[in-house]
Formats: C-alpha cells, structure tokens, sequence
C-alpha cells in the first residue's frame, strides 16, 4: 500500500457491490434503522439488508397524497451504486444512492421512491471547485479487490460519525485471488470526509478521499444554498418490473468451500455491474464445473433472477444456457438480445399462418370499390439502394393553376395484421424492429415487410395515402387522407435523386437509371422529382424563418 494511514478492514463475505457493511448514522445508503438497529441484529435473528416494501394500498394513498413519488429508475453504468428517477417537476433528477437505496429495484424499473429528510440530500460541488477538493489522494490498490466500485460515502460531517468505511467491489467468489474474505478497506483518521466524487472515465480503481477540513461537504447540507442539494431518495416499492431480470456474465465457485452455500450454490457475476450477484443452484451448472471451474472461466452464460430476499445481499437465479465463448460476436450478440428482452425467435407457424400463403399474391376485387384507385399515377419510391422493404411512396402532380398535388404513400400494414390476431400480438409485444450493426431482428415477418407490404415497382400494392394540394411555397390549400391501391413506376436510390436534383435541365441517361415502367417516362419523373425538391427548399426555409436549429451531427456507420 502506497499510503501508511490506510490499513485493510478484513470483514466477512457478503456485502453486496456498493453496499458499505458499516454506515453512518445519516448515511443515504444505511439500511433501516441505523445504529440501533445493527446493534440488535447482532444478538437476535438474521438481518434484513433491505426494507420491506410498502404495501399496495399505502403506496396508493402515498402517491395521491404526493408523499411519493413515481418515475422509471436509472442506474449510472459506470458507477452503479448512483441512480436516480425523473422529478415529476421536471426538474433536477431525484437522486438515489446505492444498492440498498435501490431496495432490490433493476434499471429500468417503474418504482416509488420516499424522499429522505433534507439533512440526507446530495451535496452538489460548485463547478469551479478545483481538483483539490475532488480527491487529495486516491486508494492504491490491486486490481481484485478494487473490481470497479467503491462506495460514496454518504456521512456529511458530523462530528459522531465513525471512521469511514470504503467498499471495495471485487469478485469475493474467487479462490485463486486470496482475498476471498476481504470485503473494505478502512480509511482512518478521516473526521469530517467529502463525498467521494470520482473522475469521470477514472470511475474504475480510484477512490479518491479528501482530509480537507473545509470542503463544501463538512458543513451541514442545511446550510448551504437550496441549488447546491439535489433530493434524494429510497425505493419504497416496484410498481412495474420493466427489466427483464436476465443477464449475462460467468460463473463462479463460492470463496468459502466448507460453507453449507458452497455445496448448493455457484456465483453468478453479471458483466453488467447494475444487476446484482446471483446464487445459481449447481444442479443448474454444467456436470464437470465444481471439478474443471478452470475451463469455464471464459464461457458467457445467461441467467435469470427469479427471487430476491429481503435478507440476502444477493439475489438467486435460474441459469437458462450456455452461449459460448465471451467476444465471440454470436454469443455476445445473443446476450445483449436477451439482456434487453428483444424476442429473436422465429415466428410461429401460428403467426405465420396469419398471412397469404401463396406468393405471388393479388390484391383481391373487392378491395377496388373500398380504395381510391392511384394505379395511373405517377408514383415513385426513393430509398438507400440497399433496402428491401420500400414502405413508402411520392407523387407529385403539376395543376392548372401552377399548384401541386403531393402524395405520400405509406404501406397499409393493418391490411395484413387483423386486429387480436397472433400476429398483431406477437407484433405488439415486440414492439419494434431493433436495429443492430450487424443484423435486424424485424417486429412482422419477413414475407410481410419484404413481399406482401414492400411497394415494388409495377407491381399492384395496397397502401394509405395522404394528398395534399400546395402552392410552389409549401402552402397547404387542401389534404385528403384515406386508403388507396398504387402501382410505382419506379425504384429510385438516394443517388438516383441526387443526380437528377443536380442536373435540372439534363436529360439523365437510361442506363443510369433503374428499370421506369412504360405508362410513365424519366423525364415525368425527373420533373417530378425536381417540383419535390422545390417545394421542399421553400419549406425548409419557413422553418428556419419559424426558428428551427440545424445540427449537423455525424452519423456512425460500421462497414463489417
């Protein structure tokens, strides 16, 4: 240790990540009771690290009375034991601090939080403190007993307040380390401490602790100036568990070997340091781990919480599969799916029998006499040339009296998804396409979004339109919204666009351009497309007059 007044605290296994096993008689975090409490538990039964929920009916009346608050939780990813809810006020975020804070709330969450008594708010620095009283040292210690994590310390500068207690987050599942049993390091010496503000980015194996005596936390935080506090909070209750209680990360023997645990239970240690450690019972654990624990030190597994008790620091769990070697992207790509709750499996043949069965298919003729029939018109899609399922389409007719009639053509999806119907359920539950770098997990079937839905040149599709009559400004003179059946003309790419937007008065060649179907020419639709480009300018331009922001913002792309 580079610092001679710190010593380490041996101290028992089993305080949680962010959970200090001493507190402060103020402590934000401390468990119910504070003092009085602890002492209890040492003589008498098993002691609750978490506070019993409120029940429905007193949550009920609490959020009427507005003595509680409601708001979905968020947890800091890169120091978790902070979190916080939206004040309903909108203003400054509610704050929440640590695990049992959090009362075994995920994020995500829609809970109910109590504010604590204002003497317990979190102290806000003023910006232009200096780096001198962010930190005058920082702990110096090795890599496994710092894991990530080390605890704000909560006590706010009374002069009972007991030496301070720094968590130090590491995996106390691991034998090889020996530091099996080492849970805090104790800080001596430190009477009135500041909140540990950590770096940002340094958040990892820097605890810094300042000696100061006259930092803005030594005095009492009902002192200072109401803009310097944010309120802060304890979950008293989960209205919705919005998270999907899954997660992935390794598996773990237990440190202690001649526990009556070590014989029921591995640790499960999520890569997500927001959720909690989770006993796993062995029977669920692949034969040869007790024996060869070695040989699935890298293996990603995904495992559910299925209960979390009052008097545990951990939750238990189920482990649902073995995904295979961490950084592979195939099972790192299927525990994110998982880690989120995004449904990736097939659709069923009950949700695909929903849809027409023999391709190619046809509109049939008594959809005619309920839509307003397009077919004629020129209509046009213009999307990235990569993409397969083309939802939308324009038009745009020159009047007689130098207006336009502008149509946007949308795909009719709720032809094909009958309302109540497995497929309009399973689509409901997905809720929506999820996008990621190397794949889309779609929210409807392929043949439905591809084929059925997607408005191909010269071909008959159903859609739903609006149409707008507009002068060359933009100026909306009359709309009409209704179902109607159209038969694009053409496929046309950004570039396609482009190119014609760039040469207004030159014929654009054939073969630079795609397949146009004979009722209609490039050049219709090259005016077309210019009237479009027009109109849009002009608009554009109001907006900006009206006060709009432009932000030109880069935009990822990865090229796999």
């Amino acid at each position: 240790m580079s610092h001679p007044d710190f010593r380490l605290n041996l101290r028992p296994l089993g305080t949680p990540r962010g959970v200090s096993s001493v507190v402060g008689p103020h402590g934000v975090g401390a468990s119910p009771g504070d003092k009085k409490s602890k002492n209890k538990s040492i003589r008498g039964k098993k002691k609750s690290v978490f506070e019993t929920y409120m029940s429905k009916e007193d949550v009920s009346e609490g959020l009427k009375r507005g003595t509680l608050i409601q708001g979905v939780l968020r947890i800091n990813p890169k120091k978790f034991h902070e979190a916080f809810i939206p004040s309903p006020d909108g203003d400054r975020d509610i704050f929440i601090d640590g695990v049992v804070a959090r009362n075994r709330a995920l994020n995500g969450d829609l809970v109910v939080v109590k504010l604590l008594p204002e003497e317990q708010w979190k102290v806000i620095k003023p910006e232009s403190n200096d780096k001198e009283t962010e930190g005058a040292y920082e702990l110096d210690l090795p890599e496994e007993l710092c894991g990530s994590h080390l605890l704000q310390q909560p006590v706010k500068g009374y002069n009972d307040s007991p030496d301070v207690i720094i968590e130090a987050q590491f995996e106390d599942s691991d034998p090889e380390d020996g530091h099996g049993s080492t849970q805090n390091v104790l800080v001596d010496g430190v009477k009135k401490p500041s909140v540990c503000v950590h770096d940002k980015g340094k958040e990892d194996a820097d605890a810094p602790v300042t000696k100061d005596e006259s930092t803005s936390t030594s005095q009492d935080p009902r002192a200072l100036p109401e803009k310097s506090l944010q309120r802060s909070a304890k979950v008293v209750y989960i209205l919705e568990k919005k998270h999907s209680r899954a997660a992935t990360g390794f598996l773990k023997l237990l440190a202690d070997k001649n526990s009556e645990l070590f014989r029921k239970y591995a640790l499960f240690s999520p890569s997500d340091h927001r959720v909690p450690r989770i006993y796993v019972p062995l029977k669920d654990c692949p034969q040869d781990f007790v024996t060869r624990p070695q040989d699935y030190a890298n293996t990603l597994f995904i495992c559910r919480i299925v209960d979390w008790k009052e008097d545990s620091n951990f939750a238990l769990g189920q482990l649902s599969k073995s995904l295979g070697q961490a950084g592979e992207i195939e099972p790192e790509t299927e525990g994110i799916l998982t880690e989120y709750g995004v449904d990736f499996s097939d659709f069923s043949s009950e949700v695909l029998d929903c849809l027409p069965q023999g391709l190619p298919w046809t509109i049939p003729p008594e959809e005619f006499s309920k839509r307003r029939d397009l077919r004629k018109d020129c209509i046009f899609t213009i999307d990235p040339s990569t993409a397969r399922d083309l939802d939308d389409a324009l038009s745009c007719k020159p009047l007689a009296d130098g207006n336009f009639e502008v149509g946007v053509h949308i795909a009719d999806v709720s032809y094909f998804v009958p309302e109540g119907s497995p497929l309009d359920k399973v689509a409901a539950e997905r809720a929506t396409s999820v996008y990621l770098v190397q794949k889309v997990i779609p929210m409807l079937p392929r043949v439905l979004c591809e084929e059925l839905c997607s408005l191909h040149p010269m071909t008959d599709k159903l859609t739903f339109s609006v149409i707008w009559t507009l002068t060359p400004e933009g100026k909306i003179l009359g709309e009409w919204f209704g179902r109607t059946i159209i038969r694009s003309c053409t496929k046309l790419s950004y570039e396609h666009a482009q190119s014609m937007i760039e040469s207004p008065n030159e014929k654009i060649p054939e073969k630079e351009l795609p397949p146009i179907s004979p009722e209609h020419t490039s050049e219709e639709v090259h005016r077309a497309v210019l009237n479009l480009h027009g109109i849009a300018k002009e608009l554009r331009k109001q907006r900006f007059v009206d006060g709009a922001l432009r932000l030109d913002q880069l935009k990822l792309a990865f090229t796999l």
